[in-house]
C-alpha cells in the first residue's frame, strides 16, 4: 500500500524547477521577515514604549488592526496591479518597500531620532501597513508566478510543501523571535527583519519569469470590477469563496476563545495552551504533507469539502468534550483536514481562472475570509461575554456554556458549508491535474465589457 512519503518521493520533484529553487527559499524568508516584524513590533510597544501604561493592550492590538485593516484595503487593489504590471517587478518593488519601511524605525529605536510617544506609535503604525500593503503585492505576484511557471499538476504539491513551511515558521517564529529581541535589543531586531526582504529580493533576482501586463487597454477601476466580476459570476468561485469565508470565520472564532476553552471547559491551566498550539501545529503539518497524496487519490475539490466536512465533525466532537488528553487528540485530528483544505484552496482557484484575470480574482477571493476573521475576532468574544454569559445547559451528561457552544456553533457551520458547496465543487471544478495551463472552468466564460 502506497503512503503520502512513497507517493511524493516517486513523483519528480519541484526542485528540478529553476523557478522553484529560488521562489521557495524567497518566500520562505519573506514569510519569516513578516513574521519576525510582527513579533518584534508587539514586543517593542508592549515592554518597551508602553509599558507599565494602562494603554498598552489599546497600542499593541492597533499593530494587528492596522495590518488587517490594510489588507482588506489593499488586497482587491493589488490583484489590478499584478495584473497590468509585470509580475517580477512587482515581485521586487514589494521587497524593497518592505525593506525601507522597517529599516526605518532603526532611526527611533537606536535614539537618533528621538520623536514624541504618540508620533512613534503612528511612526510604528505606519510602517506595519507599508509593508502589510507591500505584502500583498507580493502574494499576488508570488501566486501568478507559481500558477504560470510551474505545471499545473505540481500546483497541489507546490502549496503543500509552501504551506508547510510556513506552518514551521509560525511554530519557529514566536519562539526565536522574542529571545533574539531581549538578547540583541531591538535595534538589532529590526535591522535583521528589515534585511530578509534584501535577502527574498536577491533569490527572486535569480528567476528568470516577467509576465506582460494583461490589461493594459483597461483603466485601473474597471480592471478591478472584471476581477470582481469574474467571481461573481461563476458558481464555482462562489462556492469556492463561500467555502473558505466560513472556514475563516469559524476558525477564528476558535482561535480567539481557545484559552477560555482550556480554563473554562477543560477546566486546565492557562499554561497549557501551549500544548494545544502543538498539537494543532503537528496536526496541520500532517495535513499539508498529506494533502497531495489524498488530491490524487480523490481529487482536489473532495479533498476541499470533506475535509471541511470532517473538521465541522470534530469540532462538534471537540466541544462536547471535557478531557485534556482527549482534547489534545481531537484538536491534532481538527488540524489534518484542516491543513489540506489550505493546499488544495489556490490550485482550485487557479485552475478556474482565466490566466488574464487570475492576480485579480484570487485578490477577490482572499477578501471575504479576511472580513470574515475580523468579525470573528469581535464577534467570538462578544457572544461568550454578552448574550451568552449566562448560558448553562445540560443535555444528559454534557453541559454547554458559552465557549464550547460557540465552538458547536462553528462545527455545524464547516459541515453546513461543505454540504452546501460539494455538489457544485465536484461536478464543475475540474482536477487541476488534468488540465492544461491556463485552462479552467471559467476560462472563455467570462469577458470583461468594454469600456
Amino acid at each position: 500500500m502506497s503512503t503520502p512519503t512513497a507517493t511524493l518521493a516517486a513523483e519528480p520533484s519541484l526542485w528540478h524547477l529553476r523557478t522553484w529553487r529560488y521562489a521557495f527559499p524567497a518566500a520562505v524568508v519573506n514569510r519569516a521577515g513578516d513574521l519576525f516584524f510582527d513579533i518584534t513590533v508587539v514586543l517593542w510597544i508592549g515592554t518597551g514604549i508602553a509599558a507599565g501604561r494602562a494603554w498598552a493592550p489599546a497600542a499593541v492590538g492597533g499593530v494587528l488592526i492596522a495590518a488587517a485593516l490594510c489588507s482588506l484595503v489593499v488586497g482587491p487593489l493589488s490583484g489590478a496591479v499584478v495584473d497590468r504590471v509585470d509580475g517580477q517587478r512587482v515581485i521586487q518593488g514589494a521587497n524593497i518597500v518592505q525593506f525601507c519601511a522597517m529599516a526605518s524605525l532603526v532611526l527611533p529605536a537606536s535614539g537618533l531620532v528621538a520623536p514624541s510617544t504618540s508620533a512613534l506609535l503612528t511612526w510604528i503604525y505606519s510602517a506595519v501597513v507599508i509593508t502589510s500593503g507591500a505584502g500583498q503585492f507580493y502574494n499576488q505576484a508570488r501566486t501568478v508566478m507559481i500558477a504560470t511557471t510551474i505545471p499545473s499538476g505540481d500546483h497541489v504539491r507546490a502549496f503543500s510543501a509552501q504551506g508547510g513551511a510556513n506552518s514551521v515558521l509560525s511554530i519557529a517564529a514566536p519562539a526565536a523571535a522574542a529571545p533574539l529581541y531581549f538578547g540583541v535589543g531591538p535595534v538589532a531586531a529590526l535591522a535583521l527583519d528589515a534585511l530578509t526582504f534584501l535577502v527574498s529580493g536577491a533569490l527572486h533576482a535569480r528567476i528568470a519569469w516577467h509576465r506582460p501586463p494583461s490589461t493594459t487597454d483597461r483603466s485601473f477601476w474597471p480592471a478591478v470590477r472584471d476581477g470582481v466580476a469574474a467571481v461573481a459570476a461563476d458558481r464555482v468561485l462562489r462556492a469556492l469563496t463561500l467555502l473558505i469565508t466560513v472556514t475563516a470565520l469559524g476558525s477564528g472564532m476558535v482561535v480567539v476563545l481557545e484559552l477560555f476553552f482550556v480554563t473554562d471547559v477543560l477546566h486546565r491551566p492557562a499554561s497549557n495552551l501551549g500544548w494545544m498550539n502543538a498539537a494543532f501545529a503537528i496536526g496541520s503539518i500532517g495535513g499539508l504533507v498529506a494533502a497531495p497524496w489524498l488530491a490524487d487519490k480523490i481529487g482536489t475539490s473532495r479533498v476541499l469539502t470533506v475535509g471541511t466536512g470532517c473538521s465541522g465533525v470534530l469540532v462538534i466532537l471537540y466541544s462536547i468534550n471535557s478531557g485534556f488528553p482527549a482534547a489534545v487528540t481531537l484538536y491534532v485530528a481538527i488540524a489534518i483536514p484542516l491543513g489540506m483544505v489550505n493546499v488544495v484552496v489556490a490550485p482550485l482557484a487557479i485552475s478556474a481562472v482565466p490566466r488574464d484575470l487570475l492576480g485579480r480574482a484570487m485578490a477577490v477571493i482572499n477578501v471575504l475570509p479576511a472580513v470574515a476573521s475580523l468579525i470573528a475576532m469581535s464577534a467570538a468574544g462578544w457572544l461568550a461575554s454578552g448574550p451568552m454569559r449566562r448560558l448553562d445547559l445540560h443535555v444528559g451528561p454534557i453541559g454547554f456554556g458559552p465557549v464550547n457552544t460557540v465552538f458547536l456553533g462553528c462545527g455545524l457551520l464547516f459541515v453546513a458549508a461543505a454540504l452546501l458547496t460539494a455538489r457544485t465543487l465536484h461536478r464543475a471544478v475540474a482536477d487541476p491535474a488534468d488540465l492544461e495551463d491556463g485552462a479552467g472552468p471559467l476560462a472563455g466564460r467570462f469577458h470583461p465589457e468594454p469600456e
